[in-house]
């Protein structure tokens, strides 16, 4: 049943993801309408991707330790960037401060990703179960949703007009922030060396998500650089720019009804053993995605996105709340958002230059080393993650 809670929770995803569509799935549409090349547009964009890895680990921490009311801090971190916004509208900047600006903007917006995910924790807090996996899917609809009004509303207006998007809509999600009834994750009389443990401090005591971590990062590597060079891969295989919108269509339509599936056997008790086949489906996806000698081929591997990385982001934060106490999820949903933004960066700054050097073929056959090696530290993660139970349960 949608609930209060549910709903509320669900809204803050859509808006979310959809700010996330506006600003870095349009980026390259705003940037070159304003003069920016290619080459400055991905300097903006790795910037940011490195800035967010960063931060989101210092964020984390302060909000951990500091923070009672995680909806109330994600609000107010948000609020520079509409001041940005109207900056960006209203001020004549050079491309210098432009992109500082725009920067700085795509950064908060990535490094906000784990806290808005841990935020399904307060909502639950309230007392009734909050369905993670409907709220993300609702995130991923809205995403592709977005896109297409977006690319409908820019076929008769200038991309000047992002910054305004981006604007009144963080402008929501800081309103469907503030009047969320959340409950702290940090309860009352919690002892400050709970609230205070470090990043490595609970690495130590869980030593296995250490691997986990390792792998996610791997796996993502992989999955950054299909996602990034597509339309490179498409080519490869005589496929062109219409066959690169028919891939990303047949993969965002899986994520919803998969994200739904996962919930109903979380709800079960059944979450791991199928977390654990999805990361199997995965290395699939990769292996078969090397192997498709056609279009046709690559969009029916592209449909296995309902078995494997759809399922990624909900079974993450079932392992999570598995693995650690109340008190240390923010940091280890953190840690995973490091690590992936981390294989992304790594994909994004090293896959072109792989794909000059040794071309597209070779370069995803290299890769797929990673997505074998991600697997096998993914999977002896969860096996372990299968007979643990944390304390606060």
């Amino acid at each position: 049943m949608l609930h209060r809670q549910q709903a509320h929770y669900a809204l803050i995803q859509g808006l979310y993801w959809a700010v996330y569509c506006l600003m870095v799935g349009f980026a390259s549409a705003y940037m070159l309408d304003v003069g920016f090349t290619n080459a400055q547009i991905g300097l903006v964009l790795g910037s940011s991707y490195l800035f967010s890895m960063v931060l989101q680990m210092v964020i984390g921490a302060w909000f951990s330790r500091h923070i009672r009311r995680l909806n109330q801090a994600v609000a107010c971190t948000y609020i520079p960037v509409v001041v940005l916004s109207l900056g960006v509208m209203l001020l004549p900047l050079g491309k210098g401060p432009l992109a500082a600006a725009l920067a700085a903007m795509f950064t908060i917006q990535s490094m906000m990703q784990p806290s808005v995910n841990a935020l399904h924790q307060s909502f639950e807090q309230e007392g009734q179960p909050v369905n993670f996996g409907l709220a993300r899917g609702v995130g991923s609809a809205a995403y592709a949703l977005s896109s297409f009004a977006m690319g409908r509303v820019l076929v008769r207006f200038s991309p000047g007009i992002l910054p305004a998007v981006y604007g009144v809509v963080t402008l929501a999600l800081i309103l469907a922030l503030l009047t969320a009834r959340t409950r702290p994750l940090i309860k009352a009389g919690t002892r400050e060396d709970e609230r205070g443990a470090s990043y490595a401090g609970i690495l130590k005591k869980q030593p296995t998500l250490i691997l986990f971590l390792l792998g996610a990062g791997c796996m993502f590597l992989t999955y950054s650089f299909i996602d990034n060079f597509l339309l490179q891969i498409l080519i490869s295989i005589g496929g062109n720019s219409a066959s690169l919108g028919t891939a990303i269509t047949l993969s965002a339509m899986t994520e919803l009804p998969a994200m739904l599936l996962f919930a109903h056997f979380g709800a079960k008790g059944r979450g791991l053993r199928i977390y654990l086949a999805s990361i199997w489906f995965w290395l699939l996806k990769d292996i078969l995605t090397f192997f498709a000698g056609s279009t046709g081929m690559l969009y029916a591997v592209q449909l296995l996105n309902f078995f494997s990385c759809a399922i990624y982001v909900p079974g993450m934060m079932y392992y999570m709340r598995r693995m650690l106490p109340l008190v240390h999820l923010l940091r280890g949903v953190t840690l995973a958002g490091t690590v992936t933004t981390l294989g992304s960066l790594i994909a994004t700054v090293l896959g072109g230059w792989l794909i000059d050097a040794a071309g597209v073929r070779t370069a995803l056959g290299l890769v797929q080393i990673f997505a074998v090696s991600g697997t096998v530290m993914m999977t002896i993660a969860l096996v372990y993650a299968d007979r643990y139970r944390p304390s606060d349960q």
